[in-house]
């Protein structure tokens, strides 16, 4: 659920600690009503240890889990690494847990966020973006074929090229079967003079799309083109890095984003799309696989920034709480000290649970990582850690609490989950103040 405001930096008393009362009340009245929760059915895979890196963000560990069915019922997840380490493979039978298959199907260079499909006689053609052999620094697609999965040959030429846009770096390429007959490649694009996914992120995005018959030419659709106005803000870049399904109803679904919430569009038509909806999980690079009962499981890229990346996999499932916030944004403990600033937040726990609710707070969390659990941070800034709903607990977070990774020293980082023990929530703090401490 969204945040809503309180007064303002003066509607809290100076003196005012946690577990000593809230400022404002919650409306925690009326029905329970369903809403989806997330249970992490594997909180880290693919991490440095398990594929023989050195620790760290950018270092070791995967990220960008693309996932296949394979005909004897097993799952393949194809994986980016950074440095030299190229693409990897990893195969399941469950599509929960995961040993590495191949530590390297594609060399580096040549991408690493890519779209797999099946031929028809049984191969399958892997698309990815990189820089152009012939003009080093403008990107392309590329395009590779394998007759087993796991051992590609790239094929002549370019699929699309940045210059087919009127952008600049283009990236992510995903590639699905459209109900009509076709193909239907969507892709983020970044503005000209910028590179995806640079340091201090990208000012601007768009998540633009080609049409093919045969996978090989491509013609631009000009009509899809959704727009990131600012990159920067309190959702990240909510168009990177798309994955597109069709669902069972015939809907296409879009999760996309990165350094903010997971992001949700549909569309009857793969070509317009609906406004954003925001979900209650952090992370990005996401790939969905629908499940028989209705449910889906959600990989996405994770980790911390002290051991680097690793990929988590989430359930859905129907849950009858819900969590609201009501954001004093930041105030002063002490009236005349400028260091004493936190940041409050009414965290409004709804619906009904036969199990107790968990407020937890993660710090280290920020773009790509999810963090680590504080303890002793919630012991300090909860008023009331755990309960049945309906309930409310002020949350006063001291600045600077988790500012190790981030400019300006503004401690927001921390993410915020509630868990009944099998589902949980979680929002990033600077997502809920919508992007005040910028």
């Amino acid at each position: 659920m969204g945040p809503a405001r309180t007064d303002g930096p003066d509607s809290v008393d100076p003196d005012h600690q946690p577990g000593f009362g809230s400022t404002v009340s919650c409306e925690l009245g009326g029905p329970p009503t369903p809403s989806t929760g997330w249970i992490i059915e594997n909180d880290g895979i693919l991490d440095y240890q398990v594929l023989g890196h050195s620790p760290g963000r950018d270092i070791g560990g995967a990220a960008d889990p693309r996932v296949v069915r394979l005909d004897d019922g097993r799952y393949r997840m194809y994986f980016a690494q950074p440095g030299e380490y190229g693409l990897g493979a990893a195969i399941s039978t469950d599509g929960v847990n995961w040993t590495v298959e191949n530590p390297m199907v594609i060399p580096s260079g040549k991408g690493g966020h890519v779209s797999v499909l099946r031929l028809d006689d049984g191969s399958w053609r892997l698309f990815s973006a990189a820089s152009m052999t012939n003009l080093p620094g403008e990107i392309g697609v590329s395009s590779f074929v394998s007759e087993d999965g796991t051992s590609f040959t790239q094929e002549d030429g370019y699929r699309l090229t940045e210059q087919d846009f009127p952008y600049g770096d283009i990236n992510s390429p995903l590639v699905i079967r459209e109900p009509g007959g076709g193909y239907r490649m969507y892709l983020t694009a970044v503005p000209e003079g910028e590179t995806s996914g640079q340091p201090g992120g990208n000012t601007k995005a768009w998540l633009v799309s080609a049409t093919s018959a045969d996978m090989i030419n491509w013609t631009v659709d000009p009509a899809v083109v959704i727009e990131d106005p600012d990159g920067l803000d309190w959702t990240g870049i909510d168009v990177s890095h798309p994955w597109v399904g069709i669902s069972e109803t015939g809907l296409f679904e879009m999760y996309s984003g990165g350094g903010g919430p997971a992001t949700k569009r549909t569309s009857v038509d793969g070509r317009t799309f609906s406004d954003p909806v925001y979900l209650p999980l952090i992370g990005a690079d996401y790939h969905v696989e629908y499940l028989p009962n209705g449910e889906s499981r959600l990989y996405h890229s994770s980790g911390t920034m002290d051991t680097g990346g690793d990929i988590r996999i989430l359930r859905s499932t129907e849950v009858s709480w819900d969590v609201d916030f009501l954001v004093g944004g930041f105030q002063r403990v002490e009236a005349n000290n400028p260091d004493s600033l936190v940041v409050v937040l009414e965290v409004c726990v709804k619906g009904s649970s036969s199990r107790p609710l968990e407020i937890q707070l993660l710090t280290g969390a920020g773009p790509f990582a999810i963090g680590e659990r504080n303890r002793e941070l919630e012991a300090s800034a909860l008023s009331v850690r755990s309960g049945y709903p309906p309930f409310q607990s002020t949350l006063k977070i001291p600045e600077g609490e988790d500012s190790r990774w981030f400019s300006g020293g503004q401690g927001v980082e921390t993410l915020v989950r509630v868990s009944d023990g099998v589902a949980m929530k979680e929002w990033m703090v600077l997502t809920l103040l919508g992007g005040q401490a910028e």
